[in-house]
């Protein structure tokens, strides 16, 4: 990512509370199709595949489910979206009152009225808790399954997808759409397991950078380089192993750049107007229509953050008016579209941010941190649909029944993909660590 793309990417990071905007992204890095990490990335990936068995040892391959991940950052109050309070103190509930949902007996909030048509596909986590009120350590923790330590930053659920799946069809495993968030990068598995940034499709003018040849360089000039490249190689004589495998890494990074496949999958203009409309013509509707391209294309999990949940002050115009409506159309249609297509049992759509918000309201309207209760939501990738796990107290402000534990929610959406969330992983310092951190899979959500 150049410097003009960063300050670009820069215009769409949200400030929270503390004052920490979304440059954690920058901060781990991406991997750019043009980038000179390219091949060591196919490379790092191939060996993994060839440690773990499961490309030539005839090893049984993981289960071929992709995630899209609606990341909420800042911390979407579950009282005011999926764990409504009606019969609660306006104090507590606010002005929004429940709206049932096309599942008999599940109530969902007022502004949610295309996603309660679409209740039958999801379930609800409504007993979520974890004791960390701190946007960055809360968003590592949701992101990783692991609160962070100082000397050992933990891989997020989509760099560890993209490391046990690679890539395939010429695009990369993981992709980061709109924003990103601390939490979302590679950690001690290496940058070449970091998202690649798409950008905003909500952009009149996006395009991704990179998927392009640099100015100057023809495809015929491209052609010519390979070419005086593999003559050097000739003249070397005999090459290792080692540098024969890079070649061929280096041949796969030249497929991505002039693969017309993993251009199209971006060109948002191929869908139709009709579609693109019911998505939302903003940043996050179009998102979600970019994401399910990508992961119809062959990416293996997809985050979307939405920046702006963290409202300390006005909640509730500011939901009205803005947050909801684009949430309601974007996630709503997606859960349609994905069924459509027969890509909702493949596909796990996973909804979420780093913590719930207080029950009650504060001076100025708004509603604190509350890491003590969250709901999450999830929908495909074998999730049994209409149900609601586990429930909060009157107020929203503790689990009442069926606490549901950050590591449990590792575990499930690591099942759901087909990986053992009991696998380990070696760190950098010789710690045997668990995919899941010893989560168990909640097993209500698959039926």
């Amino acid at each position: 990512m150049n410097e003009k793309e960063m300050r670009q990417f820069g215009s769409y990071m949200d400030r929270t509370c503390d004052g920490v905007t979304r440059r954690d992204l920058l901060k781990v890095g991406t991997v750019g199709f043009l980038g000179l990490t390219l091949p060591e990335f196919l490379a790092l990936r191939a060996h993994a595949a060839e440690a773990d068995g499961t490309t030539k040892t005839g090893k049984k391959k993981a289960k071929d489910v992709s995630v899209i991940m609606l990341w909420m950052a800042g911390g979407p109050s579950h009282i005011d979206t999926f764990d409504p309070k009606p019969k609660a103190d306006v104090k507590i509930k606010g002005p929004f009152e429940a709206v049932e949902t096309n599942v008999p007996g599940i109530f969902i909030g007022e502004h949610l009225p295309k996603l309660a048509r679409q209740m039958d596909k999801m379930a609800i986590l409504r007993s979520v808790s974890h004791g960390d009120g701190a946007h960055e350590r809360a968003e590592h923790y949701m992101q990783t399954g692991y609160l962070p330590l100082p000397t050992l930053e933990f891989p997020s659920f989509g760099s560890v997808i993209a490391h046990e799946k690679g890539i395939q069809n010429n695009l990369p495993a993981y992709m980061q759409v709109l924003g990103g968030a601390n939490g979302q990068g590679a950690g001690f598995l290496g940058g070449s397991y970091n998202p690649f940034y798409a950008g905003n499709p909500g952009d009149p003018n996006y395009r991704v950078g990179d998927l392009q040849l640099p100015g100057g360089v023809t495809q015929a000039r491209l052609d010519r380089r390979r070419r005086l490249l593999g003559a050097i190689d000739t003249l070397k004589g005999a090459k290792s192993d080692a540098i024969k495998s890079m070649d061929t890494f280096t041949d796969r990074a030249y497929g991505l750049v002039t693969s017309k496949a993993s251009q199209e999958a971006f060109e948002l203009s191929k869908e139709n107007d009709k579609l693109r409309d019911e998505y939302g013509r903003n940043g996050f509707g179009q998102s979600c229509l970019l994401a399910r391209r990508l992961v119809e294309a062959g990416v293996r999990f997809v985050t979307i953050t939405q920046g702006g949940w963290d409202m300390h002050s006005n909640v509730f115009p500011s939901l009205q008016n803005g947050m909801l409506p684009s949430l309601d159309q974007g996630f709503s249609t997606l859960l349609r579209d994905l069924k459509d297509r027969g890509m909702l049992e493949t596909t796990l759509v996973v909804w979420m941010g780093e913590f719930g918000r207080t029950p009650d309201l504060n001076m100025n309207q708004g509603r604190d941190h509350w890491p003590n209760a969250m709901s999450v939501v999830m929908a495909g990738g074998g999730v049994k649909g209409g149900q609601v796990i586990g429930s909060t107290d009157e107020r929203g402000a503790a689990p009442a029944s069926s606490i549901v534990h950050v590591e449990d929610i590792a575990a499930s959406l690591y099942h759901s993909v087909g990986l053992d969330p009991n696998k380990e992983y070696i760190t950098p310092t010789g710690r045997p660590i668990k995919l899941a951190n010893e989560g168990n899979v909640v097993h209500e959500l698959f039926g």
